[in-house]
C-alpha cells in the first residue's frame, strides 16, 4: 500500500512538469498551473512570466508555479473573477489584471479594484496595453478608456476620435512608430502619440482594412496582422507587406490561430497542425505531436523575455527554447509577394 501511494505522488509530480526532448510541459495541479486556457500572456519585471486563465491568475517564477483563485465567498483585496482575459503591468510595476467583472491591481499580495460603473463603460476587459505612463483598457463592445495618474479618458465608440466599432477584438503597440492600434474584424484604429485629435481609420486605397482577428507588437518596429489564413506586417510609414500564407507551410487544411514575435525576429505561429517558427522567408523550425506537445492544435503562443516560447493547448501549457535573444528584423517581400501603403483618415 505504501509503495502505491508514493508510485501515486511520483506520477502525479511527474506529470505536473514533463520535459520532452526542448520542450517543457506542464498540466493544471493542485497549487500548480490552474488551467490550460490561457488568454493573454505577460512578461513579469523580474523575470515572471504570467498567465490570464479561465480558472484564475497563475505566474511562473522559472521554477514553480503560484496560482491565485477568486474566494468561494467575499473577501476583501481578493480576485473578483475566477476568469482572466487580459494581464499587463504598469508604470509602477503592479500587475493589472481585466477579468469578465472589472479592472484590478495586483501589487504581489493582494488585489485592489481601479475602477467604478462611471469610469470602466464594460466590465469585462479583453485587452490592456502600457504606453509610457499610461495604461490602455479596452473592452469589446464599450470602446477604450486611457488611464494616467487616475485620470479616464473615454473613447466612446462611434464618437469623433474614436474606433468605429463595437466588436473590438484586440489592441497592439508601435513603440518605434509611436502608434497604438484597436482592432476589430470591421476595421483598424490607431492613435499617435500625445495626439489630441484621437484615433484615425487606418485606410488601403480609400477601404478600411478588415478582415484580421489579431495583432502582434513587432520588436524592430510596426505591427502584425493575422487572421486564419494569412500574416502580414504593417509599419509607422503606412507600408503593408505579406509575411507569410497558409500555403508557406506546405499542409492541407492549416490555419493560424495565434502568433508572437520573438526578441530575435523570428515569429512563432500557434496553429491547428502545431507551432511553426518562421523567420525569412521559410519555416526553420516546427514543433508537433510527436515532440511532445500532446495536442496538434496550439491556441496560444508567447515568445517571453527569458529565451522561451510559451504555448497552450488543450490539454497543457508549456514552452519550447527560442533559437536566441538577439537578431534582426525578418524579411519580408519575396519576389511573388506585393506590397501597398496604408492612410490614416
Amino acid at each position: 500500500m505504501r509503495r502505491a501511494v508514493i508510485f501515486i505522488v511520483f506520477a502525479c509530480i511527474a506529470c505536473t512538469a514533463i520535459a520532452s526532448a526542448n520542450l517543457t510541459v506542464f498540466q493544471p495541479s493542485y497549487g500548480g498551473l490552474s488551467a490550460t486556457n490561457v488568454y493573454d500572456w505577460c512578461n513579469g519585471p523580474d523575470g515572471e512570466v504570467v498567465a490570464a486563465t479561465a480558472r484564475g491568475l497563475s505566474v511562473f517564477d522559472g521554477e514553480n508555479w503560484t496560482t491565485y483563485h477568486r474566494p468561494a465567498g467575499y473577501v476583501p483585496e481578493s480576485l473578483i473573477s475566477e476568469t482572466i482575459l487580459s494581464v499587463e503591468y504598469g508604470p509602477d510595476n503592479t500587475l493589472w489584471l481585466g477579468t469578465t467583472l472589472g479592472l484590478q491591481s495586483f501589487d504581489g499580495q493582494s488585489f485592489h479594484t481601479l475602477a467604478t460603473q462611471d469610469q470602466l463603460k464594460n466590465p469585462a476587459v479583453i485587452a490592456l496595453q502600457r504606453w509610457d505612463d499610461a495604461m490602455w483598457v479596452e473592452t469589446r463592445n464599450s470602446g477604450v478608456h486611457r488611464v494616467e495618474g487616475g485620470n479616464w479618458t473615454w473613447y466612446k465608440p462611434f464618437a469623433p476620435g474614436s474606433p468605429a466599432s463595437y466588436a473590438l477584438e484586440d489592441m497592439a503597440l508601435d513603440p518605434e512608430g509611436r502608434y497604438l492600434y484597436c482592432l476589430s474584424k470591421e476595421g483598424l484604429w490607431a492613435i499617435e502619440e500625445n495626439s489630441t485629435g484621437g484615433f484615425s481609420q487606418v485606410t488601403m486605397d480609400g477601404m478600411s482594412l478588415r478582415g484580421y482577428e489579431g495583432i502582434r507588437t513587432d520588436p524592430f518596429g510596426g505591427v502584425y496582422l493575422f487572421n486564419r489564413s494569412q500574416v502580414v506586417h504593417l509599419d509607422a510609414a503606412g507600408k503593408v507587406a505579406p509575411v507569410l500564407g497558409c500555403g508557406d507551410f506546405e499542409r492541407v487544411g492549416i490555419r493560424v490561430q495565434d502568433l508572437g514575435a520573438a526578441p530575435d525576429g523570428a515569429l512563432w505561429v500557434a496553429t491547428n497542425y502545431g507551432i511553426f517558427c518562421w523567420k525569412n522567408l521559410r519555416v526553420v523550425e516546427e514543433i508537433g505531436r510527436p515532440d511532445g506537445i500532446w495536442a496538434r492544435s496550439i491556441k496560444t503562443v508567447f515568445p517571453d523575455q527569458a529565451g522561451r516560447c510559451w504555448f497552450s493547448t488543450s490539454t497543457c501549457v508549456g514552452y519550447s527554447p527560442l533559437h536566441s535573444q538577439t537578431g534582426t528584423a525578418i524579411s519580408f517581400v519575396g519576389p511573388a509577394r506585393w506590397d501597398g501603403n496604408l492612410r490614416l483618415q
